[in-house]
Formats: structure tokens, C-alpha cells, sequence
């Protein structure tokens, strides 16, 4: 299915239109709202190869928009509402569903929907709202531990002792597409109590048989959890995750595997090894004899591996006469060792860079809104990982400008 994609001029166009339909009170439950955000971003002393030796290279920065989201959601009746998420400069129809709800404990959902997962899947495009710049790493759009969008969903929720049951199960046509012998199932439970103060929650997803690429290689990094270069990859992904907001704290912390049984496709593998470059060690989990160079017959298509990762996330908010501040603290963990560097041929610059394809990141921040719709976000990462065999680290910086408009 092609997305719908409008113009900036027709989405206003579009924007002004719904905004005099809710005028109506016919019209009073549609809602209309969004948000957007400008960042710049710079790198410094970056390691790379020079082809004898560990170099720093420091990158020019970035200023640019971020991200665009336009949202539509009316409350047709007290059991069916729609909703539609329009993103990007060319306003992309990213996300829209619609749901009928039987009871409390029982809502379906259809259409192209963020599936519930974790703390953080249903929200990314707020920026504005939560702690931080940049999303927990399961989330970063060149390394996804699984595709963020599904189909079809079932979800509720129950009281249960002093706090209340949430629940969800969804399916789809799976990471690649339509397969026969696939029935992917992903599911997410979490226990709310303390009068809101206390989450803990479990997620999981499983491809329910081979699922195949969405991307080819050479089209970039996967919006799965399938590398481009695998036949069919068989996977199940659980975690746990855990929020506690405390007088003015809030600490988050989230663990996740994803297991891999996976083959690799000997020609598009070939491929991916002739255009990136990669140590030679790390280039031997790819081949039957890494003596023997590469040919697609050197090719080994036995491809079984585990994804790692964990967060921890931690802000403290107060106000003052300026209106509220709130530092922050983040550390990420992200283990993969089948991802390559080259993010056109399918990996990331992150754990595709390091030898064994782990890296750490801590971040440092704070947080300001002279108004809640508005917040001002400053923050540095520092990333720590293995490269060419030496310990290496570099910084980063990130300032970002983000609004919340229209009737929540």
C-alpha cells in the first residue's frame, strides 16, 4: 500500500478546514493537535580508519526540522473513534486506525497503528512530552529490534487489586510482508498502581515462522527486525520495563532480547561485504573460510544471534519563576553483533562501527518550558564501544525546539 502524501500548503489547507468543522458543536469531540520540533545536532572527534591507524574526524553540525506530526481524532460515538497521524515535510499518512470498544475490558483496533510495547513506542512522535532528545536505542529508526507498526489489535484493561491491568495483543502480515507460513503475534501487559505512580510491564513479539527483509540491500536501514541480507529470519523478542515517579523524580529502566534463527541470502550478503568495510574478524562471522576471500560459495548462510539491550532513565522537574526545569540523566546499552556500520547496506553507525557490535551511551541534559507546550531541550552523549581493536569514545551534542498545538 503507497502512503498518502500531502503538501505542507494542503495539510494547512486541511488543518483550517477540520479546525472550522470543530467550531460546530455537532463536530465539539474532534480533535485536532500536534507537534513539531527543530534540532541541531554536531559530532566531535568521531574515530574512523584511515586504513593504518584509528583517526578522530569531527563533522560539520546539523540545524534542521526534526519532525512535523498533524493529528486528527474524533470520537464518532461513545464506542467508535478514528484517528489519523500525519508526519514529515511531505506529510506522510504514517499512522491511522480506528477502534470500537466493546467494554473497558475490550477495545479493536484496525488499521496502521503504533503497537503497544514498552514505555516509549506509542509516544515517540511527542517530542515535547518526555524526558530526553533522542529515543531509547530498541527504538532508533536504523537499528528497530522489531517494525513499530501493526495491524490489527486487541487491548483493555481490568482492575486488579489496588491498581489496574493493562493488556494488549496484535498481529499483522509480518515484518516483510504476507507470508503463509508466519503468524506473527505481539503482546504487552503492564500493572499501574500507586495512584499512577508505580509501572511495571512485560512486552514480547514473536515472527510466529520465517519472516523476509522489508528493505533489499543497498535501500538502506531495515523499519524491522530483519537484516537486508537474510533470506528468512525466525525471531522472538521479550523485556520487561518499570517506571516510578517519586515526589519530583522519574525513573525508568527496561531490559530486551531479540533471538534470531536466521539464513542468510548468499548473494545480497556478498553484496552488503563488497561495499562496507569492516575489520577482518568481524568480517569472519559472515564466511565458511575467512582465508578464502569473497565469493558467494564462501558465503555462510547459518545465521543465529541474539540482540541485547537495556535503558535507564532518570529527571527531576521543578519550577521556578521561568517556568519549569528538569535535568535528566540516560544510559543506553545496545548489543548486536550481525549489524554492519554502512547504514545504506542495512546497519547503523552505532553498533554496526564497534568490533563486536557493542556500544554504551551515557547523557547528560536538562529540560526547559516556559510553557507546557513548549520545550527546550540540551543535552550530550558520550558513546563508548570497541573499534580496529582499541577502547574509543567520542561526544555529541544536541539542542532541540519542540511545540504541542491544538485541542489535546
Amino acid at each position: 500500500m503507497k502512503l498518502v502524501r500531502l503538501s505542507v500548503a494542503a495539510i494547512w489547507v486541511l488543518t483550517l478546514i477540520m479546525t472550522f468543522i470543530a467550531s460546530n458543536p455537532a463536530s465539539a469531540q474532534l480533535k485536532i493537535f500536534g507537534y513539531f520540533a527543530t534540532r541541531f545536532e554536531d559530532v566531535y572527534g568521531e574515530p574512523s580508519w584511515d586504513g593504518a591507524k584509528v583517526v578522530e574526524e569531527s563533522a560539520a553540525g546539523e540545524w534542521g526540522m526534526q519532525s512535523f506530526n498533524v493529528m486528527l481524532q474524533q470520537q464518532i460515538s461513545d464506542r467508535l473513534k478514528i484517528y489519523a497521524n500525519l508526519s514529515g515535510e511531505n506529510m506522510e499518512l504514517a499512522n491511522y486506525w480506528g477502534e470500537y470498544t466493546i467494554n473497558r475490558y475490550a477495545t479493536i483496533r484496525l488499521g496502521k497503528t503504533y503497537r503497544k510495547f514498552g514505555l516509549y513506542n506509542e509516544i515517540l512522535d511527542a517530542v515535547p512530552t518526555y524526558y530526553g532528545i533522542e529515543p531509547p536505542e530498541l527504538f532508533d529508526s536504523d537499528h528497530l529490534i522489531l517494525s513499530r507498526t501493526s495491524t490489527l489489535m486487541l487491548h483493555g484493561n481490568t482492575p486488579l487489586g489496588a491498581g489496574t491491568l493493562n493488556y494488549s495483543v496484535s498481529t499483522d502480515n509480518g515484518e516483510g510482508g504476507a507470508n503463509e507460513d508466519s503468524f506473527p503475534i505481539g503482546f504487552d501487559t503492564n500493572y499501574n498502581f500507586g495512584a499512577g505512580d508505580y509501572t511495571v510491564g512485560l512486552s514480547g513479539y514473536t515472527s510466529g515462522g520465517p519472516d523476509t527483509p522489508d528493505k533489499a540491500v543497498g535501500e538502506g536501514s531495515p523499519k524491522s527486525g530483519v537484516l537486508p541480507w537474510m533470506a528468512e529470519d525466525e525471531f522472538n523478542v521479550v523485556g520487561f520495563y518499570s517506571e516510578v515517579y517519586k515526589s519530583n523524580f522519574t525513573f525508568q529502566f527496561a531490559y530486551w532480547m531479540a533471538s534470531h534463527d536466521a539464513t542468510r541470502d548468499a548473494s545480497s550478503t556478498l553484496t552488503m561485504l563488497q561495499n562496507s568495510s569492516m575489520i577482518t574478524s568481524k568480517q569472519a562471522r559472515f564466511l565458511n573460510d575467512p582465508s578464502a576471500g569473497l565469493t558467494a560459495a564462501n558465503i555462510n548462510t547459518d545465521a543465529s544471534y541474539d540482540i541485547n539491550t537495556w535503558y535507564f532513565r532518570a529527571g527531576y522537574s521543578f519550577m521556578n519563576t521561568l517556568g519549569e526545569i528538569a535535568p535528566y540523566f540516560q544510559w543506553d546499552y545496545y548489543e548486536n553483533p550481525e549489524t554492519i556500520a554502512s547504514k545504506s547496506y542495512g546497519g547503523d553507525n552505532e553498533a554496526g562501527v564497534a568490533d563486536d557490535g557493542v556500544f554504551t551511551k551515557g547523557t547528560v541534559g536538562v529540560i526547559f518550558r516556559p510553557e507546557p507546550e513548549i520545550a527546550i531541550k540540551l543535552d550530550g552523549s558520550m558513546h563508548f564501544y570497541k573499534f580496529h581493536g582499541e577502547d574509543v569514545n567520542y561526544p555529541e551534542i544536541r539542542f532541540d525546539v519542540s511545540y504541542l498545538f491544538g485541542n489535546l
